[in-house]
């Protein structure tokens, strides 16, 4: 009966052999929640662990994904938002995109500040010297050197 076992776990031993399923990337970083970023030739993109290519390595950095499944990109020296599943949610447009806090976060965009949601959508256009969000949600803006209060429409 020994014998018999260890033939079995020879062979299946034997049965089982690595296969490569990438090989095209100079690094691959660590694996979070199935999804790794993945270099090339200076440029990163997003791989699942199966080696499947979700987004081309295209950006400067793509930073680590939140619990809302989304990363922000640079490209150019500019900032985008993906998903895990690689859809892009904002070009890379803007020069700055803060945090996101709650549905919202505010943007600069050629030194004016807007605001976006998590789908991308523009709830402020960038045309403000700045915006601030106080306790509340009471939307305060400066343009043209004057203090305005901003009001979000549902649509």
């Amino acid at each position: 009966m020994k014998n018999l076992i260890s033939i079995v776990l020879v062979s299946l031993s034997i049965s089982l052999s690595a296969q490569e399923v990438t090989g095209q990337y100079d690094k691959i970083e660590k694996f979070n929640q199935g999804v790794a970023i993945a270099w090339h030739n200076g440029k990163c993109g997003i791989i699942s662990q199966d080696g499947k290519e979700i987004i081309k390595p295209q950006y400067d950095h793509i930073g680590s994904f939140g619990k809302d499944a989304i990363a922000y990109t640079t490209k150019k020296g500019l900032i985008g938002l993906i998903t895990m599943t690689g859809k892009v949610i904002v070009d890379n447009i803007y020069g700055d995109i803060g945090a996101f806090h709650g549905p919202w976060a505010i943007t600069r965009k050629n030194g004016l500040a807007g605001m976006i949601n998590k789908q991308g959508k523009v709830l402020i256009e960038n045309k403000y010297e700045s915006i601030r969000v106080e306790k509340g949600g009471l939307i305060r803006a400066v343009i043209g050197g004057k203090e305005v209060i901003l009001n979000l429409k549902d649509e």
